[in-house]
């Protein structure tokens, strides 16, 4: 992922982000626009897909690369999100509070981002659930699924349970 940061010149809003060439990811942190490729590896798709159709198979209202409104200044995109409601047609952009479970699919270039910066924000802004997917070195998904826990000074996220995607495509059979 190439980042490019620009200086802070406005209050960054999901309508402005919407409002940007759709050949490329953005994203707010820290007020800063963060602007990276839209193109995935095949293996990253895949794995994305598999994820959001499990919980689809589930009842669940999961979408791929859904907006996630942290607060001012933090705007984030998440590879699966899943929403408490259905969305309207036409929002991109939702408030954390809407948002169950978040699902990120690491790459090479997004493991620190993924594995540590996000995480801390969602727990943070009160995401119960986040399910992050690294690929095995046979190619396989394991998730690494971890739930929100409470504790002194804020919130974190606790692993629960990490388990490849096959077994848990399996086990909603």
């Amino acid at each position: 992922m190439r980042t490019i940061e620009l200086p802070v010149t406005v209050e960054w809003t999901p309508e402005m982000l919407l409002s940007l060439p759709r050949d490329y990811r953005y994203e707010v942190s820290e007020g800063r626009l963060i602007v990276s490729a839209a193109a995935m590896r095949a293996w990253h798709s895949d794995a994305e897909f598999r994820v959001m159709n499990l919980l689809r198979s589930q009842g669940m209202n999961a979408y791929h690369e859904a907006g996630i409104v942290i607060g001012p200044g933090e705007i984030y995109d998440c590879d699966v999100g899943v929403l408490r409601d259905p969305p309207a047609p036409q929002v991109a952009y939702h408030p954390a509070r809407e948002f169950e479970l978040v699902v990120e699919v690491v790459s090479p270039d997004s493991r620190a981002a993924d594995r540590v910066n996000k995480p801390a924000v969602y727990a943070d802004a009160g995401i119960p659930e986040y399910w992050r997917v690294e690929e095995a070195d046979d190619g396989e998904p394991v998730i690494y699924q971890h739930k929100l826990v409470h504790v002194a000074g804020g919130a974190r996220y606790a692993e629960a349970r990490v388990v490849l995607l096959s077994t848990l495509e399996k086990e909603s059979l």
